[in-house]
């Protein structure tokens, strides 16, 4: 073949001069589909990462409310239960009732999330100590061993981890008193 211009015979191959260059189409950028879905599946994962940390800090939220309900509601039983022989004198025993199943369901439902609360009273120093925040000392004879004689604040857990400490007094024996020796 001697000129570009002319067809080559049916029996003559090919050659480079037989295609014509032309421009590309667009700007040239061109990406592999792997490249385009890694890119796609970067932005899901951006993306499902992003949603998993706002459910996170959702649930720690709901957490810590469920914590102060958690307080609140060993507080409101207290206070009932310091009230109940005024309320039955007053002709409310049934109303004392009726607050004390309601403070049981909301125990409940805070024992179904994971969250419970204890109130050391009586307990002694050694097995609360890691629970609790001593706020103060009550020094009398009626306590043979350092025990939890008030409770101010519950210990609240999650699962079985202490999410926030209780607050008590310990009651211990004078000081110039020794210990029991059962209690040592």
């Amino acid at each position: 073949m001697s000129s570009s211009d002319e067809r080559p015979s049916a029996t003559e191959p090919y050659g480079w001069e037989a295609f014509a260059e032309r421009p590309v189409p667009g700007d040239g950028d061109f990406e592999s589909p792997a490249r385009e879905l890694r890119a796609v599946l970067r932005r899901y994962r951006a993306d499902l990462g992003a949603e998993r940390g706002r459910a996170r800090d959702a649930a720690s939220d709901a957490l810590v409310v469920a914590v102060e309900q958690g307080v609140l509601v060993a507080q409101f039983a207290a206070a009932l239960e310091r009230r109940a022989d005024a309320l039955r004198e007053a002709g409310l025993g049934l109303v004392h009732k009726e607050l004390r199943v309601l403070k049981d369901q909301m125990l409940e439902a805070l024992r179904g999330g994971g969250v419970t609360v204890q109130d050391p009273v009586g307990l002694p120093l050694a097995e609360v100590a890691d629970r609790v925040e001593v706020i103060g000392w009550r020094h009398a004879p009626e306590y043979p061993a350092p025990v939890v004689a008030e409770t101010h604040e519950v210990v609240v857990l999650h699962r079985g981890t202490v999410v926030r400490p209780g607050q008590v007094t310990m009651g211990a024996p004078p000081p110039n008193e020794p210990p029991d020796e059962e209690q040592r």
